[in-house]
């Protein structure tokens, strides 16, 4: 019983030097420097932007019907048949003053993929893109571009030795 007491006397006195070793020094302690003031943010004067009519619904369908005469449903241009946003590549491109070698025309895309990752192993800069041709989707993969036809040729010749394919030398458009 006696070493009970004893215990929980040395247990409180533990606690109460424990308290007083945190608490002690706060009341000695200097006090601190003023809070520190942050200005107010100044007003910003923002201007109000006055409102855009919107165009009539005439103006708009008009536009619309302009567009689809230019891209069909799919976003493929109507006269090249490329996707709107592609390279366009074209045989009958011959002013743009770039060339490039149409490897392949696929209908499955993995296999222009595949394609396209050999090329790129090799150290081709290639590029897939698709194009619309006879009303179905083709996937088209070419190397480029080149700043003198003789290039693309020469490329075209080595490109069917190496790889078994026949290229076409195309103009190139970005």
């Amino acid at each position: 019983m006696m070493e009970i007491k004893t215990r929980d006397r040395i247990v409180g006195g533990v606690f109460l030097v424990a308290l007083a070793v945190i608490v002690v020094p706060m009341l000695f302690d200097e006090p601190r420097g003023p809070a520190l003031e942050i200005e107010p943010m100044a007003e910003l004067d923002i201007e109000r932007v006055p409102d855009i009519p919107l165009p009539n619904a005439s103006t708009a369908e008009a536009k619309r019907d302009e567009l689809r005469e230019v891209i069909d449903e799919d976003g493929f241009l109507v006269e090249s048949g490329t996707r709107v946003g592609d390279v366009t590549i074209d045989v009958d491109l011959d002013d743009s003053g770039y060339w490039a070698v149409q490897l392949g025309s696929f209908q499955e895309e993995e296999r222009a993929d595949a394609l396209r990752r050999r090329l790129q192993n090799d150290g081709q800069r290639t590029w897939v893109s698709q194009a619309k041709i006879d009303g179905e989707v083709m996937t088209r993969v070419a190397v480029g571009p080149f700043n003198e036809r003789t290039l693309a040729e020469t490329f075209r010749d080595e490109a069917a030795k190496q790889y078994e394919v026949d290229g076409v030398v195309v103009g190139y458009k970005p």
